[in-house]
């Protein structure tokens, strides 16, 4: 267990300077030279790449603290769906893991269904037609 526990302190203090990087990046204004608008253009989308990435590696720091909080309860490595213990193999290469892959694939499968909009059988009415 504290192979692992070392790896989720490393990926977690990792995570904390990258977070903190780009959040200096983010923020700093950036220079107010004469450029066009595909420059500016250009700033505009690194900077919400960066958010974007931001916001997953704050997620994924949360899922670290997770798992560290489950080796301090003894409760790492046994899956939140059905309480099997989630192979080894697995959590070497996924250290932060809370469900075992069936559970994972079967929540995944849930949450694509769920996502998907059906594309017939619901028509989209117009206000005015609404209010007729």
């Amino acid at each position: 267990m504290k192979p692992i526990k070392e790896m989720l302190l490393k990926m977690r203090s990792d995570l904390a300077q990258e977070i903190s990087r780009r959040s200096k990046v983010t923020t700093e204004p950036g220079m107010q030279d004469i450029g066009d608008i595909l420059d500016l253009v250009s700033e505009e989308r690194t900077r919400e790449l960066d958010i974007l990435l931001t916001d997953r590696e704050k997620r994924k720091l949360l899922q670290i603290d997770d798992a560290l909080d489950k080796i301090e309860d003894n409760t790492y490595g046994q899956c939140e769906e059905c309480g099997t213990k989630i192979p080894r193999a697995r959590l070497k290469v996924l250290p932060f893991a809370k469900y075992c892959v069936e559970c994972q694939e079967k929540n995944e499968r849930e949450e694509k269904y769920t996502r998907e909009e059906p594309d017939e059988g619901i028509r989209k009415v117009q206000m005015a037609e609404a209010e007729e």
